[in-house]
């Protein structure tokens, strides 16, 4: 079997003390070198999170090679295609999310399996036309294609997006600190109005945000605002387009609330004669006054959703998570675009939401044609 151990603490690709970095034990705990040079180059384009992912979807598929006695280089359609069925029927209790996670784990191996290739490791192992074990196809922007990527429920069955009420009535279960709160808020709006992943809410930098001046004027005109990413899902940049006033708020937040906790801990350093050097990061943990992270963002969500269920303002069916602020946001992005009778209006969200193909957009429509929704 294989195993998943990550660092608390490493230098990785000239960057210090990343912690959570994963790496893949065999069964008798030696590491796979193989499986570490791949999240090496994962690592180039990727966020820690997402190459985290990618390392849980490898140790799944080690330990199945070494359940039926193969090398990865025995690998071929066939075996994907029962390994892929071995998944879904593992546990049949969500098929939906079993299908999803199992289209997720080929789609990863299939990667990995054409980077041994492309890197010299097997001259068969995975590519185009007959010649090869893991015959793949050549996708738009560089991309592969495999039939069994593809998510069998994915056009069947849409995740339910929460409705803007739902996510007013959980800021109220926050925090209850007044800077915590303020803060809590702002990164719920910055996903609910901008779209935004979790690891880019916290990756948001001040530098990013434009001046105060700009944002007054485009509110007076009554027009959103740019924004440019640097921290994004693939790590290319990005931009998107906010409405000016949570630009203005997040100016607020950084001018009181934050200084407030950057004041605070370079007191707390100072006393242990140290120095404190200052985030970049718009958003920081009061408790180590470094980023806040999207672990954390995530729990805080799900505790003011489940007590707001427990004060009954929330049925279950209500749910608010946190990526769900995003599916909000590009449902109403849907609606929009067919209230103005946009043509192309998929390309239209596509290009909103930032994804790479139109057909990704599946499962984040729920709320399109529900006159209800909002």
């Amino acid at each position: 079997m294989a195993y998943l151990r990550t660092t608390c603490k490493a230098h990785v690709a000239g960057l210090k003390s990343i912690k959570g970095f994963p790496l893949i034990l065999t069964e008798d705990y030696r590491v796979n070198w193989l499986t570490l040079h791949f999240i090496f180059y994962l690592a180039r384009k990727s966020a820690v999170s997402s190459v985290k992912t990618y390392a849980v979807h490898l140790t799944d598929f080690y330990s199945q090679l070494e359940v039926d006695k193969l090398d990865v280089f025995d690998v071929d359609d066939d075996w994907l295609s029962a390994y892929k069925q071995y998944l879904i029927r593992r546990n049949d209790e969500r098929p939906e999310n079993t299908q999803n996670y199992a289209s997720q784990v080929i789609r990863t191996v299939v990667l990995y399996c054409s980077w041994l290739t492309e890197q010299g490791f097997s001259d068969v192992l995975c590519g185009e036309g007959i010649g090869y074990n893991i015959q793949i196809s050549a996708g738009r922007k560089g991309g592969i294609k495999h039939p069994l990527i593809k998510n069998e429920n994915s056009d069947s069955k849409a995740i339910s997006a929460p409705w803007t009420q739902w996510i007013e009535v959980i800021k109220k279960y926050g925090p209850k600190r007044e800077d915590l709160a303020r803060r809590f808020e702002l990164m719920i709006d910055w996903g609910r109005l901008g779209g935004l992943r979790a690891h880019e809410i916290c990756g948001l930098k001040v530098w990013q945000l434009p001046d105060k001046e700009s944002a007054f004027k485009k509110l007076e005109k009554k027009r959103k605002i740019k924004i440019k990413l640097f921290v994004t899902k693939g790590g290319e940049e990005g931009c998107i387009y906010v409405p000016p006033l949570l630009v203005i708020k997040t100016w607020e937040y950084v001018e009181i609330y934050r200084r407030d906790v950057v004041r605070k801990h370079k007191k707390i350093q100072k006393k242990k004669r140290e120095n404190y050097l200052e985030p970049d990061y718009i958003f920081l943990s009061d408790a180590t006054g470094g980023p806040s992270t999207p672990r954390g963002f995530s729990n805080t969500v799900r505790k003011a959703f489940l007590t707001a269920v427990e004060d009954k303002q929330l049925s279950t069916d209500e749910r608010v998570w946190l990526h769900g602020l995003r599916h909000n946001f590009i449902s109403l992005k849907f609606k929009a675009a067919d209230d103005m009778k946009i043509k192309h209006s998929e390309n239209y969200v596509r290009q909103s939401s930032r994804h790479k193909s139109v057909d990704s957009l599946g499962g984040y429509s729920s709320g399109r044609f529900d006159e209800d929704f909002s």
